[in-house]
């Protein structure tokens, strides 16, 4: 267990700079700026509470030390900023006035780390004038110390895949980045040995209860399964909602792999994403990493196939112009080259998607065999793939997807990830002035 380190008082002193940020910028997507300090010694994420008004705790925050910018100045990157309202004299009179010498001014640099010993007395007196205060910084704390570790539970790799998934629709959803951002560096890892879903570690969303959306097994002709298990989430931006379901989150530690499938309510398209784990050897490069398709994933292709024979996309003229696809076939591979599960990152897991039947031609080319007869899909014998970026915008602009697929056939593919002990994230975005429906949406999929 890391030593709890001590944390850091911040004045904005500077009237340019604190108008500048509590005016036009919107604090809690978080910032950076140039600080005047010769000695501070930041260099990991710390814990800091910040004094954007004369005499008060505005703010808490995470903080790390940047690069020199000019003679006397670094930057400092601030986020998960989250508001407050402790007055710094209610804290004196509970800890003393060595508080006040340790604020650290931006302007002049003077000040510094708070002792620890006086770090937890201000934390004390912080729950005893604001416990919902302290519960913020708390969680604050707790994304400090987990930025310092290596997450290697049990449900690792399926919780990396569904926060990737997670990530992807919340990109697809919007544009800016900006709601993946705060939603990805917002988890935190839940107490406990195991992880259960991406879902449970994210705080600031409203959580759908299990209570409500659980369905019994029932649902699923012939399945034997134990009762699937589904937390969700709903996000909103300027008045459109994406629900974002985790199916079977109890199991994630024996489960196979994670199937994404995102429905674009505008368009009407179901997009489905499979994901796979490549192989690389330890210090080698993303780019020489390797994936051996086996008996499994011929199945699992082979379904597929199966599906679109009895299921052709096909388009008309008269079909209209919001059916037109690039691709209709809505099935996808995300060949993962790394997988990583960290905090404070917002960033997505490196890899390849490849469509599906782009995927059969690029397995049937002699690239694809290996001296031994055994085939592997690598970077350079894929020739080209989507990017995570480039994935996101063919997504939300309505480019790819199915057409015309009914929502009985898109729960076929459901209980046939349930059933070969596959995680599921379900994402459906739905347009402005549309309300969020998780019911409905689960109903739709026969959960």
């Amino acid at each position: 267990m890391l030593e709890r380190v001590a944390g850091y008082l911040i004045r904005f002193d500077e009237d340019r700079r604190n108008a500048f940020l509590r005016e036009v910028r919107d604090l809690t997507e978080g910032f950076s700026d140039a600080l005047s300090s010769e000695d501070w010694s930041i260099r990991q994420w710390q814990v800091c509470g910040l004094l954007f008004e004369p005499g008060e705790i505005t703010h808490w925050a995470l903080a790390r030390k940047g690069n020199r910018v000019a003679t006397g100045k670094v930057r400092v990157e601030f986020t998960e900023v989250t508001p407050t309202s402790i007055a710094i004299s209610d804290v004196e009179r509970r800890v003393g006035e060595t508080v006040q010498r340790n604020i650290i001014s931006s302007r002049s640099g003077h000040g510094g780390a708070i002792p620890q010993t006086t770090w937890l007395r201000l934390k004390q007196a912080v729950g005893e004038i604001d416990p919902s205060s302290l519960e913020a910084l708390l969680r604050i704390e707790r994304l400090r110390d987990q930025s310092r570790e290596l997450i290697r539970r049990p449900g690792m790799e399926v919780v990396a895949q569904q926060r990737d998934a997670v990530g992807v629709a919340l990109d697809v959803f919007d544009q800016t980045g900006r709601l993946r951002k705060a939603t990805l560096q917002g988890w935190t890892a839940p107490e406990g040995d195991g992880l259960t879903s991406f879902l449970d570690g994210l705080a600031g969303v409203r959580t759908v209860e299990d209570q409500l959306i659980a369905r019994d097994a029932a649902a699923f002709p012939d399945a034997d399964l134990a009762q699937p298990t589904v937390v969700g989430a709903v996000f909103s931006v300027a008045g459109r909602k994406l629900e974002v379901f985790n199916v079977n989150r109890t199991a994630v530690e024996h489960a196979l792999g994670v199937d994404m499938l995102y429905f674009h309510e505008e368009f009407d398209a179901w997009t489905m994403v499979q994901y796979k784990l490549m192989e690389r050897s330890a210090g080698t490069s993303d780019r020489s990493a390797i994936y051996r398709p086996d008996a499994t994933f011929d199945a699992e292709l082979a379904r597929m196939v199966q599906f679109r024979a009895s299921c052709a996309d096909s388009w008309h003229i008269a079909d209209g112009k919001s059916a037109y696809r690039l691709s209709g076939d809505g099935f996808y591979f995300k060949f993962c080259s790394r997988i990583q599960l960290e905090v404070l990152s917002e960033g997505l897991l490196p890899g390849m998607y490849l469509p599906r039947e782009y995927l059969q031609s690029a397995l049937a080319d002699p690239a694809a065999l290996g001296p031994q007869g055994g085939r592997k899909l690598t970077f350079e014998n894929a020739g080209r793939h989507l990017s995570n970026t480039l994935f996101a915008d063919l997504l939300r602009a309505g480019w790819i997807g199915t057409r015309t697929v009914s929502s009985e056939r898109i729960a076929e593919i459901v209980r046939t990830s349930l059933t070969a002990s596959r995680s599921v994230v379900v994402a459906r975005a739905r347009p402005s002035g549309s309300p969020a429906n998780p019911s409905e949406t689960l109903a739709t999929l026969g959960l």
